[in-house]
């Protein structure tokens, strides 16, 4: 399945989400991309793919990575969730910039 087709498939999946809980902490993000369910893997894939959009144009909350047109949704997945067990008190932000943050860990921008 290609990357488009899996980020609109989880964008769907983002909008039928309830409104009271709001898609943009650390414990959401951390139980999405770790639990075993089709519903939240769709949803951890949305903000890998839409960080790896954002940051391929600017900063996410003031922070640039520079990820490499060949990685795969199963490295970015490993990267943020590693990053985020070892980073158990990072929670100041996003999701997104979360995602960011541990994306510019592995692949800071040499600019």
């Amino acid at each position: 399945m290609s990357k488009k087709l899996m980020l609109i498939l989880s964008a769907a999946t983002l909008l039928a989400a309830p409104a009271a809980q709001a898609l943009t902490d650390r414990e959401h993000l951390f139980k999405w991309c770790t639990r075993d369910s089709s519903v939240a893997a769709g949803r951890c894939i949305g903000y890998l793919l839409a960080a790896e959009d954002a940051l391929a144009a600017d900063s996410i909350e003031g922070v640039r990575a520079c990820l490499p047109r060949d990685i795969t949704l199963q490295q970015q997945h490993k990267i943020v969730v590693d990053w985020l067990t070892a980073n158990p008190d990072a929670t100041a932000g996003t999701a997104l910039g979360l995602v960011a943050r541990a994306y510019a860990q592995h692949y800071p921008c040499n600019r």
